[in-house]
């Protein structure tokens, strides 16, 4: 007996949405499911889709037809299958080749839309038009793209982001490119589950909805209930045929690429092994057992940074073409009424998005490569939800720590570097030479840093920095294309909440973290990089590093130790010196301002201690660093030790004694206040930056104390007195005698 459920379900929420890229506009009531047997829904077509073959009654028709799983080869289920671990396009190619009817009718429309759209293309080529038709061009590349179906579509935004390869018309153009296929008939759905499963529908799930509650080109997702559990899931059906229909596509376009390849020479790169990239990348989205273990896999990775969710995927109820995951309720980033209503910030989940989307491609190089906008949810608890695994890419290790170095090398403006950099991103073969590209760099950054690089807006950026690799032979990897789609989908989110919203600036906080407390020596050399500049120490920069970097999501002080101790080791050397040299300053403005206020105070002349110990630039500045920085190393539950006065030598100035008990005092207070760095003052490194110290107090103080006896013999020449030391003839210089001395 099939005892059917007591309550009925609406279908699909406003304002919630699970795995997929679309939400169907029907609302539909959930029903108990009672028999195998489930009514049939209708295709509807979208008003204004009636131009496109795709979208015609009879194309709709023909494509239905084609989903019958009857239709499919004996050996083609297990060939998509093995297409989405290992793709082999010569291998499809052959056994599509006993379809030469099929494969011939499809390469006609194929044919007929791409060449005549290259056709156009190599007319404005040749008549010197290219770049002013180039907008007209794009608008049309993308309506033949979009007839052709989800193959093609698919296809076009994976275009949308290489700048690389289309100039900036077209990457506006492909971006634009959205899944519009319709929802297939909920029979035909169950009719999969079945297959899939080896059970009935009603087996496994108690209750599901009669109609998809959101569809994308790939499948479509009906919301259920476990029989087992009583768990409410999202369940994703794949479309029948789409494996099939993807399979010819590929198999075509590889045929059109090809001749392209050897017949138009103005095309900068082979465009065959990009085509066999997307098409490994696209079986493998067919494949939802890998997707679940992906979904795994992120989850394993990242659930651990604060606010991010994956749903738990339900094995007991998946296959290559079912997956069943944790339904879990939120809101799509793009419905800003429900973000509204609900008081969620869409630029607050969108700064999470961002650190988590650095951290997958930085830390373990494992990344959400689709993340639109129907892929994040936002729910009420907080959480930013990731959901479609179908489309990961990975980024090598090499190419994680050369990111954070162009970052730096940006900020520094060094061209040069960003040059050299695009070997290590294998943008650029080695044997070309890229120092050319130095001032196409140049004249582009230079333009547009008139603010900090923070202040930058991100796309502004990528489509610069894209004009500039349309002119020269870059060749960008897929998962650097992939990760720029990224960012700029997250910034255009947070735009539409914020038109002043700066991705760059969002992001930084996380890259300082990583420059501070991570070991790596890739990463300790962009960190030399950023604070020195030709041999001197940029404190801003550090105190910058120090402030984002506090920011970040898991930001913990103590890793700043490793930073300490890394600069006491022997990779640290090229930093102790300049380390010294600014500490000097440091405390050279501590000790001056002392020093100067104890004359005043004595002599009871401004003027005089203005003379005796001259003020110098940025002195003001130095001091309260220096005490920002005692403050930091010895503050115990937010109260900081007061730091040490330095003991008067003769005539109230420090001499080499002094000085030397000084930097003694000051180490004892440290090691005692934060015992971590009585272990690090140990290190031969830490010795050899305290004796610079020193010895650069010394010089300091020297240089000083004859500055301060020509002032007094200065005041003394000056005063017109005999010198009998009175301090109404020398302007009060009795107060400075060693008797008053400490």
């Amino acid at each position: 007996m099939r005892a059917a459920a007591s309550a009925r379900w609406q279908a699909a929420r406003p304002g919630h949405a699970c795995a997929a890229a679309r939400q169907v506009p029907k609302r539909h009531s959930r029903i108990a499911v009672a028999a195998p047997k489930v009514a049939t829904a209708s295709v509807e077509v979208g008003e204004g889709d009636s131009d496109s073959w795709f979208f015609t009654e009879v194309g709709q028709k023909t494509w239905v037809d084609a989903m019958e799983l009857s239709t499919l080869t004996p050996e083609l289920p297990q060939l998509l299958a093995d297409m989405g671990v290992r793709y082999d396009p010569e291998r499809l190619a052959d056994a599509l080749g006993s379809r030469p009817t099929e494969l011939a009718a499809r390469s006609v429309q194929v044919a007929a839309a791409l060449g005549g759209f290259i056709t156009r293309v190599l007319a404005d080529v040749a008549s010197g038009s290219f770049e002013s038709n180039a907008p007209q061009r794009a608008q049309q590349l993308r309506a033949v793209l979009s007839g052709l179906g989800p193959s093609f579509v698919k296809t076009g935004q994976a275009l949308s982001a290489r700048p690389d390869l289309l100039p900036k018309p077209y990457l506006d153009a492909l971006s634009e490119l959205q899944d519009r296929l319709p929802s297939f008939p909920s029979s035909i759905a169950f009719e999969v589950i079945q297959e899939e499963l080896g059970r009935p529908v009603h087996e496994v799930f108690s209750e599901i909805t009669p109609e998809p509650v959101a569809a994308a080109s790939l499948g479509q997702v009906y919301k259920a209930r476990l029989r087992s559990t009583g768990e409410v899931v999202a369940v994703k059906v794949q479309r029948p045929g789409i494996g099939e229909n993807i399979a010819v596509d590929m198999v075509l376009l590889r045929r059109l690429v090809a001749v392209v390849d050897n017949n138009i020479p103005q095309v900068s790169q082979p465009l065959v092994p990009l085509v066999d990239e997307f098409a490994a990348r696209l079986f493998g989205e067919l494949d939802y057992v890998q997707e679940g273990r992906n979904a795994e896999k992120f989850a394993r990775l990242y659930s651990h940074v604060p606010r991010v969710r994956v749903p738990k995927i339900k094995w007991e109820a998946s296959s290559r073409r079912v997956l069943t995951m944790e339904w879990i309720d939120g809101v799509k980033l793009t419905d800003e009424k429900a973000m509204a209503s609900l008081g969620l910030d869409i630029v607050d989940f969108v700064t999470v998005g961002i650190e988590c989307t650095l951290r997958q491609l930085l830390e373990h190089g494992f990344f959400h490569a689709d993340p639109h906008p129907g892929n994040l949810l936002a729910t009420t608890e907080g959480d930013l939800v990731y959901l479609d695994f179908g489309m990961m890419s990975e980024a090598p290790q090499s190419a994680r720590y050369a990111i954070i170095a162009h970052v730096v090398h940006l900020v520094n403006r060094d061209y040069l570097a960003m040059c050299y950099d695009y070997y290590t991103l294998e943008f650029m073969d080695p044997s070309v030479d890229t120092t050319p590209i130095a001032p196409a760099l140049a004249a582009f950054f230079d333009d547009v840093l008139q603010d900090s690089v923070s202040q930058l807006n991100f796309r502004a950026i990528v489509d610069g920095l894209g004009g500039v690799l349309f002119q020269y032979p870059f060749r960008v990897p897929a998962y650097y294309a992939l990760i720029l789609r990224s960012l700029t989908v997250l910034e255009g989110l947070a735009l539409t909440a914020d038109p002043n919203y700066k991705l760059i600036a969002a992001a930084y906080p996380y890259m300082a973290r990583r420059l501070l407390t991570d070991p790596a020596p890739e990463l300790r050399s962009s960190f030399e990089d950023l604070i020195l500049v030709n041999g001197r120490m940029r404190w801003s920069r550090l105190e910058n590093l120090f402030e984002e970097g506090s920011k970040s999501q898991d930001y913990d002080p103590a890793q700043l130790w490793l930073l300490a101790e890394w600069v006491c080791s022997e990779g640290g050397r090229p930093v102790r010196k300049p380390l010294a040299g600014e500490l000097v300053r440091l405390i050279d403005a501590t000790i001056t301002a002392a020093v100067r206020q104890q004359i005043e105070q004595r002599s009871g002349s401004a003027a005089l201690a203005a003379r005796l110990a001259p003020r110098q630039p940025e002195e003001a500045l130095s001091a309260e660093r220096a005490q920002l920085l005692w403050a930091v190393l010895t503050s115990r539950a937010g109260q900081a030790v007061p730091m040490p006065q330095l003991s008067a030598g003769l005539f109230g100035l420090p001499g080499p004694a002094e000085v030397q008990q000084y930097l003694s005092t000051l180490q004892a207070v440290l090691s005692e206040s934060a015992p971590r760095l009585q272990a690090v003052f140990e290190k031969p490194g830490a010795q050899e930056l305290l004796a610079d110290v020193q010895w650069g107090l010394l010089q300091r103080f020297t240089a000083r104390s004859i500055k301060f006896a020509v002032g007094l013999s200065e005041g003394l020449g000056g005063s017109g007195g005999s010198g009998n030391g009175t301090a109404k003839t020398v302007g009060g210089m009795q107060a400075l005698q060693p008797q008053s001395s400490a």
